[in-house]
């Protein structure tokens, strides 16, 4: 009779192996029975564990995958074919070269030749690929003089498609990419990722080293295990199974025994947990070697929600940059509150997988809550960003990195501001823009106990103030001299010089003959009302009244 297996919240790593243990049994049309925190199953279900483990990265991930890549241009050939190449001209005949090259490309891959040996077809797509060549035109030559070789071409394509496509090539092709896109991200260094394994077969290779030592475990006799599991703390018989294959967690104990205690390592874990464990890329959310997980340990129904969303978000999109994990995580977030579902207990742990690192955030309660009181703000900072020497800068991503981290936003803003005045053509944002940021700013001070007492309108008065003092030195014919004032501004408020500021201010109304205006006064009462009061006027003053009229955050 089979045996159940009961799971239970632990750590973060193991949280997300259990989610990702979860979601593979569920994708794979499993029953599992879920309690608050954590899952109980039957032995029974690890039966063909493997061929479950694979397809679910296969299916979730496989617009990511070189494989998909080759088969999705089907559709492009077919349209031309359809069509007797009527519309085919030189754009279309670059887009075909270009794919021949990422054709042969991948199928001469080390990882792809490993495939061909587990196929077992008389098909050799290697050979078919070496037949493959670019087309190219000749000086004063047209499309319809290669018109017989491009179809030529499309024919040989299409049947390395048609092989592409058939289940055994996208079993083992496709699942060579999940190995190497995906799950390297999460362990490495053993069974399918170990470079000297002996079974060359992938599903096979992950069965004999995660699931039958699973049915073994059970199978055992209690009396003869004399240690405990370093993770569950259940019982075994032998400290074999280490955590050095857990990407920067783990570590080899034959090597660093200074790492344990009297260099005598204690630290093992069971082989139901070492299983939970290859389940970690399936837990956390992966894309272009980036990957994030919410930590969310008061229950295990809503790890697996906050979780699901976040990959759900992530997966729709298509596009190779950060901005997407973060992107998705305010997205969660802010269904979790208009679900009504509240973090009562305990702050967030936010894991994200960055430039093969984990990096570590505390999501507390009033940070969600910042999160969604800026929500529309930003949504309006969603595409800006800037060039700086060769890399571009998202200002979404950096705003939330930082309110992620705990750190106010003040040094970004000023990098704003002096880049619109110094690099205009580098930045894609308007000032507006720029007041987006200050209003998240405000709310996030706000929400660390500064400014109790502040009116966020101050932002807006003090904007409008800059604009009316830009066109009155319109109207005086000195608007070049506005550059000079607004670094002098940038430099007082960098340096915290407050006596600084109000002098080129006063300067400045003085010269324009008008009256300073009373929101300046409330700047001389504390460093962060000057400095939100202050960026706020130099980003009217710099660009003028841009500012448009958002909905309010609520």
């Amino acid at each position: 009779m089979a045996q159940r297996i009961r799971l239970e919240m632990n750590d973060w790593l193991y949280n997300a192996g259990l989610v990702g243990l979860y979601n593979i049994l569920v994708h794979s049309g499993e029953k599992v029975k879920m309690n608050e925190q954590g899952i109980e199953m039957d032995q029974s279900q690890l039966e063909n564990f493997e061929e479950r483990y694979f397809t679910y990265f296969i299916e979730k991930y496989e617009v990511y995958l070189s494989w998909y890549k080759i088969i999705s241009y089907k559709d492009v050939l077919t349209y031309h074919q359809k069509q007797n190449f009527n519309s085919f001209g030189e754009e279309e005949l670059d887009s075909l070269n270009q794919y021949i090259k990422d054709v042969k490309h991948y199928l001469s891959s080390n990882s792809y030749k490993a495939a061909y040996e587990l196929i077992g077809s008389q098909v050799t797509l290697l050979e078919l690929a070496k037949k493959l060549q670019t087309i190219k035109l000749k000086k004063k030559e047209t499309i319809g003089e290669k018109l017989i070789e491009i179809k030529e071409t499309v024919n040989k394509l299409n049947e390395i498609i048609g092989h592409c496509m058939e289940e055994d090539y996208k079993k083992y092709l496709a699942g060579k990419n999940v190995i190497y896109t995906i799950i390297k991200n999460g362990w490495n260094g053993v069974s399918i990722l170990n470079p000297q394994t002996k079974e060359k077969d992938i599903y096979m290779d992950y069965k004999n080293y995660f699931v039958k030592p699973v049915e073994d475990y059970m199978g055992d006799d209690k009396s003869t295990k004399k240690y405990n599991c370093f993770t569950c703390d259940r019982e075994m018989k032998d400290l074999k199974n280490d955590l050095s294959f857990l990407n920067q967690v783990g570590f080899d104990v034959s090597r660093k025994a200074s790492h344990t205690w009297d260099f005598v390592n204690d630290i093992a874990i069971c082989p139901i947990c070492k299983l939970v464990f290859s389940c970690v890329p399936a837990g956390m959310t992966y894309v272009y070697s980036k990957g994030i997980y919410i930590n969310d340990n008061n229950s295990f129904q809503r790890a697996v929600n906050v979780n699901q969303r976040i990959k759900s978000e992530i997966l729709k999109e298509h596009e190779d940059n950060r901005l997407l994990t973060y992107r998705a995580l305010v997205k969660s977030i802010q269904e979790q509150i208009h679900e009504k579902i509240k973090y009562e207990l305990a702050d967030i742990q936010v894991i994200r997988y960055e430039e093969e690192k984990y990096r570590f955030n505390i999501l507390t309660r009033q940070m969600i809550k910042i999160i969604q009181q800026s929500k529309h703000s930003l949504g309006y900072i969603h595409n800006s960003g800037f060039k700086e020497v060769n890399t571009y800068f998202n200002i979404y991503e950096l705003v939330i990195e930082r309110v992620l981290n705990n750190q106010n936003l003040f040094t970004l803003i000023h990098k704003l501001l002096s880049y619109k005045l110094s690099s205009p053509k580098n930045c894609r944002f308007t000032t507006s823009q720029v007041i987006s940021v200050l209003e998240i700013n405000f709310r996030f001070l706000e929400g660390m106990g500064y400014m109790q007492n502040a009116d966020q309108d101050m932002i807006k008065k003090a904007n409008v103030s800059g604009y009316y003092l830009r066109e009155q030195y319109k109207v005086k014919g000195a608007k070049d001299k506005l550059n000079g004032v607004s670094y002098r501004l940038l430099n007082a408020l960098k340096t915290n010089k407050k006596d600084m500021f109000m002098d080129t201010l006063l300067n400045c109304y003085l010269y324009a003959q008008k009256t300073v205006p009373s929101i300046f006064l409330d700047a001389l009462e504390d460093e962060e009302k000057y400095k939100t009061i202050g960026y706020a006027f130099v980003a009217g003053l710099i660009e003028g009244k841009d500012h448009q009229n958002k909905e309010g955050d609520q």
